[in-house]
């Protein structure tokens, strides 16, 4: 019993998560000025994969 509770409170923990982020992004493209500067950060940070460093496997 304990286990399947375990479990349950896991699922629901991670589905309460990620409606929480969908809420916060869905909120962040209402403002437009603010969305721009997020889209920006990314652009900024995608040349960080191509630096030319290997992957530590």
């Amino acid at each position: 019993m304990q286990a399947v509770l375990d479990k349950a409170i896991e699922a629901y923990r991670r589905q309460y998560f990620l409606q929480k982020a969908n809420d916060a992004y869905a909120a962040l493209r209402k403002n437009a000025e603010a969305w721009q500067e997020e889209v920006k950060e990314r652009e900024a940070w995608d040349i960080t994969l191509g630096d030319g460093l290997r992957r530590d496997d």
